[in-house]
């Protein structure tokens, strides 16, 4: 590589880090006008559900009462059980401007292995609200009590079929039954969300499935039975369900809602979002709502929200994740064949030309040959996923960056090609990073 072509690529790694850092600092350094443009709040499920439904509770008190001069624009993003939103959050810019609304789902989806990461890739904002769950079967069961089911999923291990959307609450319900009651096995079925498992309860596909005392009070008229209420005691709005721990079950399962923000969100912004909260979580209409949802509000900030997620993670932890089947890393294998095949062209880039036939040496407009700018291309393309995957370079630093190294790659002796090149690195990450995040509202690295 000559000196132009080194003075290029220095110039362009100068820019590109110059570029990470001032977008690193944007908007978090103006905190004292925050907010000043809406804020996307991610919902990681589908509109309508449970947490979509308290979400839009506290969203509309905010915008009524004016708690806040920009709005919060709900984004539902629902996908495994939460997490494709979760990661979502988990990756977006550290600047207040992203928010999502994620229950104790969080804590049993890293617990169950769906992810690899909880809690503590996030800042909790606050907690606002609590359901209790429920153990139901269909009206017509042949369970007719608690000890009546655990006793069937004891004597015929793994043939009661308990529905859940796997790694989420609804299947540690379950989970905690087995914990106390040695030798019952269910057989978890993935079914979705708590209109999807009353769906295979009516249809007689499942036979239990644990369920939000909201969703037991809006599928109960339709046939939904309660055999047990997972709280520490009776509940007011449910007074004739027994809970576990009467029927001589030692089990808790409530499903407490959260508010997170990207790690390494400035605290100050973080406190306008939650005295936002806590003002509507204090307002007559949300208190009235969450009552027909039969959630029970609270609000719990600080040092206490912190002591209340370690205790909920211990609790979670403590319920052991059976072994199941492994279904195959795809993303290695991708990345294997990939693997094999640059390998496969080197081999037969060495081959000599059909027997014959005079022997050159092909080469590149810029004078590599094609076995080196395969292996170069390959490479570099590694390295630029690999950045972004560990957070050292945003998307736009590094496809800036990438664009720019793989135009001297490319061809390095056609002075018009790398001022092509260095127009269309800054074309496409500033503006592929706009298309992304503004139009299609999806946070890039």
């Amino acid at each position: 590589m000559n000196s132009e072509c080194r003075r290029y690529v220095g110039l362009s790694l100068s820019i590109a880090l110059l570029w990470q850092f001032a977008g690193c600092s944007e908007d978090v350094a103006s905190t004292d006008q925050y907010p000043q443009r809406p804020i996307k709040l991610i919902v990681p499920f589908g509109a309508g559900g449970g947490s979509d439904t308290f979400s839009r509770i506290l969203v509309k008190a905010i915008e009524d009462y004016e708690l806040l001069p920009q709005p919060l624009v709900i984004i539902n993003v629902p996908g495994a059980g939460g997490t494709i939103g979760s990661r979502r959050v988990k990756h977006a810019r550290p600047d207040g401007y992203t928010l999502m609304q994620l229950h104790e789902g969080i804590l049993t989806s890293k617990y169950s292995g769906r992810v690899n990461y909880g809690p503590e890739a996030f800042i909790p904002i606050a907690s606002m609200g609590q359901s209790t769950m429920i153990i139901g079967v269909g009206e017509n069961s042949k369970y007719q009590t608690l000890n009546d089911l655990m006793d069937a999923a004891t004597e015929r291990p793994d043939e009661v079929i308990f529905s859940a959307n796997i790694g989420a609450p609804s299947q540690f319900a379950g989970m905690m039954l087995e914990k106390v009651s040695p030798g019952a096995r269910f057989r978890y079925s993935q079914t979705g969300d708590g209109a999807k498992r009353f769906a295979g309860l009516q249809g007689g596909h499942t036979d239990v499935s644990s369920f939000s005392l909201g969703e037991y009070a809006q599928f109960q008229p339709a046939g939904l039975r309660a055999i047990a209420l997972l709280g520490p005691g009776r509940h007011p709005d449910a007074l004739e369900i027994p809970t576990a721990i009467e029927q001589g079950y030692d089990v808790v399962s409530t499903n407490m809602q959260f508010w997170w923000a990207p790690k390494g969100t400035p605290r100050d912004r973080l406190d306008v979002i939650a005295t936002a909260l806590r003002k509507a979580m204090q307002t007559e209409e949300v208190q009235a709502r969450l009552k027909q949802l039969h959630i029970d509000p609270l609000t719990i900030e600080g040092e206490e929200l912190e002591r209340v997620l370690i205790q909920l993670a211990a609790r979670t932890a403590s319920v052991s994740q059976r072994p199941t089947v492994e279904l195959p890393n795809f993303p290695m294998w991708v990345f294997g064949a990939v693997v094999v095949l640059a390998i496969l062209s080197l081999v037969f880039g060495r081959q000599k030309v059909v027997e014959g036939e005079e022997k050159t040496e092909v080469t590149t407009s810029g004078g590599l040959k094609p076995r080196t700018l395969v292996v170069a291309v390959f490479s570099l393309t590694c390295l630029y996923v690999a950045t972004m995957h560990a957070e050292f370079l945003g998307y736009r630093a590094a496809t800036f960056l990438y664009l720019a190294i793989l135009g001297p790659v490319l061809s390095f002796r056609d002075r018009k090609l790398l001022g092509v090149m260095a127009m269309l690195a800054i074309v496409l990450s500033v503006g592929l990073h706009y298309l992304f995040t503004e139009l299609f509202v999806i946070d890039l690295p």
